[in-house]
């Protein structure tokens, strides 16, 4: 317990191996719990990396906890929740939405329709400011979160978040002019 509270001190510095330390622990230690909650390894994987992301990025918070492994514990147990949650609210949302995408197969006309707009949103995209396309493309082509972005590209994420409404924004008036 006290080497456990010693390495969370360590990792509250900002100390890389300390986190390096913990994380290869409590991972392995974690793993067949979340996976058990999840139902999925995959899932399991996904959690764990999100739940030692909000350690590290709220490591000053390390040096309160009286009793690491419970605090670590109880961010894997909500973080698991948060997932189970966003799963069955994507299934609901699937299965409201299912009926209506039983359709025909697009005619030739929609086809040539799709392809000119993706070639529209090419373009649109092309000439957007570089970090605005950055921005945008890891959001939209890339799937990631506002967060995730901020986070590597080393922005703030409201930064992240007004350039990807100014790129949005960018985009629409192209359509709309085009």
């Amino acid at each position: 317990m006290d080497d456990e509270k010693a390495l969370f001190r360590l990792v509250a510095g900002g100390d890389k191996e300390a986190f390096r330390k913990l994380f290869h622990s409590y991972n392995k230690l974690l793993q067949p719990f979340v996976v058990k909650l999840t139902r999925s390894p995959q899932a399991a994987e996904e959690v764990l990396q999100e739940v030692f992301l909000k350690i590290w990025l709220h490591r000053e918070r390390l040096t309160e906890v009286a009793v690491p492994r419970a605090y670590i514990i109880r961010i894997v147990s909500n973080e698991s929740m948060n997932y189970l949650r966003s799963q069955a609210k994507d299934y609901r949302l699937f299965e409201e939405i299912r009926p209506l995408l039983v359709v025909e197969s697009p005619s030739p006309e929609e086809m040539l329709f799709y392809r000119e707009t993706e070639v529209m949103l090419q373009e649109a995209v092309e000439r957007l400011p570089l970090a605005c396309r950055q921005i945008y493309r890891m959001s939209r082509e890339q799937s990631k979160r506002i967060p995730e972005i901020a986070i590597e590209l080393n922005l703030s994420n409201s930064t992240v978040k007004n350039q990807l409404v100014k790129a949005l924004k960018s985009i629409r008036l192209f359509f709309q002019h085009a």
